[in-house]
């Protein structure tokens, strides 16, 4: 015989009450047929999972061993159950994924206006490559991230931000509002790690300039590069982000630039999609914000 899944909730709900009758009341059976099941689950198992403690009864080491083990795996199948009641129901939770410097305003400006009471979100932040190999895996919906070779996707552009030096306040090129890329070759310059997608970009628009820059040092985060530069320990470039104006830095434009920084929506070419996901993708496609 193969303990089923009424055996495996018996055995949950027996170790919570840690009394037979308790449990076969809250299980709606009755105390002879809790005890039978429990008994046959450790004939099958082997090992005892219980033992008498007066009146009650509590796990043995074996016991806990198993509730380890059992517990979370239902309540990922009632999770599970839910979720397709939900589905069957119209309703759905779609998983989306974005990169840190979209979520200041981009992501919840297009939630809020994202007007669907049968759709719920979970949100995620990550690095580009990061999101996208979740994406791969089943374990997002969509993405909204730079832009990665991959055949298998689809990159749809929403939002396209320019590109600014930033310098302290109190540095010597804060008295600008314009400059020529020249004048940062010799300086100390703070610049993102390369598992950023925004690294890519910086690199190509300096190369393009034939600049080598003096790097002193590599940061993931926007706010972090900002606080560094902000501390006048370097100058950066950066795409244009609401952080930066609550930060005591100046951003000034860089002469003759024509290169932006482009962020997509991104999602599976070749995947079953729900109603939910159709709905969404369309509606950010009608609303790009450039």
């Amino acid at each position: 015989m193969t303990m089923n899944l009424y055996q495996l909730r018996y055995f949950v709900t027996l170790a919570k009450e840690e009394h037979y009758t308790k449990a076969a009341a809250k299980l709606h059976i009755t105390q002879p047929s809790l005890t039978h099941a429990i008994h046959l689950m450790e004939d099958e198992i082997g090992l005892s999972l219980f033992e008498r403690k007066g009146r009650n009864v509590i796990l043995t080491k074996y016991g806990h061993l198993f509730l380890k083990e059992i517990e979370p795996i239902l309540l990922h199948l009632d999770d599970s159950i839910d979720t397709m009641k939900e589905i069957a129901q119209g309703k759905e939770t779609l998983n989306i994924g974005f990169v840190r410097r979209l979520g200041m305003s981009y992501i919840p400006q297009l939630i809020s206006s994202f007007q669907n009471e049968n759709i719920s979100f979970q949100c995620h932040t990550g690095f580009s490559y990061n999101l996208i190999h979740q994406l791969k895996e089943h374990h997002l919906d969509v993405v909204f991230c730079s832009y990665v070779e991959d055949q298998a996707l689809e990159f749809v552009p929403v939002v396209q931000q320019e590109f600014y030096v930033i310098v302290s306040l109190k540095h010597p090129l804060a008295k600008y509002e314009e400059i020529d890329l020249k004048e940062i070759e010799n300086l100390p310059f703070i610049t993102f790690t390369k598992s950023s997608g925004i690294r890519p970009r910086i690199d190509h628009i300096l190369e393009k300039k034939n600049i080598h820059p003096c790097i002193s040092m590599e940061i993931e985060e926007d706010e972090v590069v900002g606080g560094f530069v902000g501390h006048d320990l370097g100058i950066a470039i950066v795409p244009d982000m609401a952080v930066y104006d609550l930060l005591p830095i100046k951003k000034i434009k860089i002469k003759d630039l024509e290169d932006q920084q482009t962020f997509y929506m991104v999602y599976l070419k070749e995947n079953e999609k729900s109603k939910a996901f159709y709905e969404f993708i369309n509606y950010v496609k009608n609303v790009i914000y450039y």
